[in-house]
């Protein structure tokens, strides 16, 4: 990524006016969006040829669990902001840990959690 290049951002939601919202929000703040992408076969398929530097993902797409997304992404070192309506008790405890937004959440919010991910802080 050079000076000139604006932070990728890999977002994987499977509702639509959601996944909608989230790109319009990262890009308003000068993002790019790759995606979104709405299953997990696609967001598995898609790591294998897409770059990116963070990224966002709904755990349950279209009914199935997206933990095997999250694995891959943690193991490449990506940083990762879950975004669900489970609570944390709800999550496997490997995953409890890691960031999180509650859905329904906020534009700015959502911003300032990639920008902390970012920032390593």
């Amino acid at each position: 990524m050079t000076p000139a290049e604006p932070c990728r951002v890999f977002v994987v939601e499977d509702e639509f006016l959601v996944a909608l919202q989230i790109e319009e929000d990262l890009a308003a703040a000068g993002y790019m969006v790759v995606g979104p992408f709405t299953s997990l076969a696609s967001s598995l398929a898609a790591l294998r040829t897409e770059h990116f530097e963070v990224a966002t993902l709904d755990l349950n797409l279209r009914g199935e669990p997206g933990y095997p997304l999250v694995d891959a992404l943690l193991e490449r070192r990506v940083p990762v902001l879950l975004l669900t309506g489970y609570a944390v008790s709800d999550l496997p405890e490997r995953y409890r840990a890691l960031p999180r937004l509650t859905k329904p959440f906020d534009g700015a919010t959502l911003i300032r959690n990639i920008a902390s991910l970012l920032s390593g802080k």
